[in-house]
């Protein structure tokens, strides 16, 4: 878990690693998630936000969890079916009985209303995932093939990594429980 070990030392995080349970968010979602994205939530315990930005969800059933997360974007959808636009071209993974085990998973969100997701496939080994990510919920999609903890990485360090790098704003990434 290379990315996970850079984002440890350039934050200096020394906090003590957490044991999350991700087996009902697991069940619910269908899949099994990233093994680079659980080793990044176990390390970075309690929750917290990188450089006060960025904030990764966690494997817990409360409202900042990826499980209660889905599980109300999943509700808003299918109560208003034009929420499915907001999805677009990708939809939610579980949203449509015609999308095959495909479709997004949010792992994480910033301040400023930045949405990162995963484009899930049931199929697929879970590394291979690509980061799906939008400056603006009304924005469209930007894809990333990498890891959930190497996009964070870039994001903190790059300040090429536009339009999501904080870098040129906040040179020393950090990360602070909440």
């Amino acid at each position: 878990m290379e990315w996970v070990e850079r984002l440890v030392t350039v934050t200096g995080w020394g906090g003590e690693a957490g044991e999350p349970d991700w087996s009902g968010t697991e069940e619910f979602l269908g899949t099994p998630l990233p093994d680079d994205f659980k080793e990044l939530r176990r390390r970075f315990a309690p929750w917290g936000a990188f450089s006060d930005h960025l904030l990764v969800l966690e494997a817990n059933e409360d409202s900042e969890s990826v499980r209660a997360n889905h599980a109300k974007l999943l509700t808003s959808v299918s109560a208003n079916p034009d929420n499915r636009r907001n999805f677009e071209p990708a939809g939610l993974l579980g949203a449509n009985e015609d999308s095959k085990g495909t479709g997004l998973v949010q792992w994480g969100y910033s301040f400023i209303e930045e949405e990162y997701y995963w484009l899930a496939d049931t199929a697929r080994d879970p590394a291979t995932w690509p980061v799906m990510a939008r400056v603006d919920p009304l924005e469209p999609f930007q894809r990333f093939d990498m890891s959930a903890s190497e996009f964070v990485y870039r994001v903190l360090t790059e300040t090429g990594f536009a339009p999501f790098g904080v870098a040129a704003s906040i040179p020393a990434p950090s990360y602070r429980a909440l």
